[in-house]
């Protein structure tokens, strides 16, 4: 199924929350942010002709998210410099994060990248059968990784 330009740009228009909370998962900086967030949309741009629906939508941004960030941090110190997408993952008026939250988050930033993920989307209220078709693991197993990392993060908050 041919999917158009306008088709794409409304599916990053009511997912760039989720693909700007997963980005500020894995950024340092506002500038490593709008890397990352453009990685991202390019691999979506890339994808977005064989995406066939066989999982939602939103599992699929999730998860062409979350990989792509990965990939990022991984390949980082040698990738190219990147030209700007004409899509405005900015945070609008409203969604600023507060002290807790942004605690909250320092502290998740301080997860491995598996834990940063799955707890990222346990945040954002997925199901745990969502969640294991992203992460690629039982839904057993995720209930336990989402338990253990929230003993973990309130740990590291006593510190």
């Amino acid at each position: 199924m041919e999917r158009s330009e306008e088709e794409f740009a409304r599916v990053v228009e009511q997912y760039r929350a989720v693909i700007y909370k997963v980005c500020s998962m894995y950024a340092d900086d506002r500038d490593e942010m709008a890397d990352y967030c453009q990685e991202v949309l390019i691999s979506m741009w890339r994808g977005w002709g064989s995406f066939r629906g066989e999982c939602a939508l939103s599992t699929w941004v999730y998860r062409v998210a979350l990989y792509t960030c990965v990939s990022f941090v991984r390949r980082k110190s040698s990738r190219p410099r990147n030209v700007p997408l004409p899509f405005d993952m900015s945070v609008a008026e409203g969604e600023e994060r507060g002290p807790m939250l942004r605690e909250l988050y320092r502290l998740i930033g301080r997860l491995n990248r598996l834990d940063r993920a799955l707890i990222l989307l346990w945040l954002d209220e997925r199901p745990y059968a969502e969640i294991a078709e992203i992460m690629g693991i039982s839904k057993a197993n995720v209930a336990v990784k989402i338990l253990r990392i929230k003993e973990r993060l309130k740990r590291m908050s006593e510190e």
